[in-house]
């Protein structure tokens, strides 16, 4: 797992995965995940942690962030990630165009609603097991 960390973070495996030890599944699944995120992506790892660090932000942090309707961000990606943090069966066809007049075609935008789906994984299992929220980010 060392040299798929070093390879996808930029950064040396120290402790960060100390908390999966009781679960060495987790650990195959994450090896897996960022394989799969670093050698078949369209978008760029700097894309990758625009959304990881998008969507750690559009989470909610409480009852009245999780309930209602709050104000969508104006960016064509800004909004994509926010809408498919909190709902993504909110996304609209309106929102998919402006990702398309923002530069991404039909498979850019699918690896992007992948990451986002990722980037919310692991911002859950990130909180649920205490670790730092940068551990996995590009």
């Amino acid at each position: 797992m060392a040299p798929l960390f070093r390879v996808t973070t930029g950064r040396e495996l120290a402790g960060e995965l100390e908390p999966f030890c009781a679960r060495p599944r987790l650990v195959e699944v994450l090896r897996l995940w960022l394989e799969e995120r670093d050698t078949r992506s369209l978008i760029s790892r700097a894309e990758v942690a625009r959304v990881y660090s998008l969507a750690e932000e559009a989470l909610s942090r409480g009852n009245s962030e999780a309930t209602g309707f709050h104000p969508r961000p104006e960016g064509a990606l800004e909004c994509f990630v926010f809408v498919g943090t909190r709902d993504a069966a909110r996304t609209t066809p309106a929102m998919i165009e402006a990702l398309r007049r923002a530069g991404y075609d039909n498979l850019r935008i699918l690896d992007l609603a992948h990451a986002v789906a990722d980037a919310n994984q692991w911002a859950r299992v990130h909180r649920l097991l205490g670790l730092g929220r940068d551990v996995l980010a590009p």
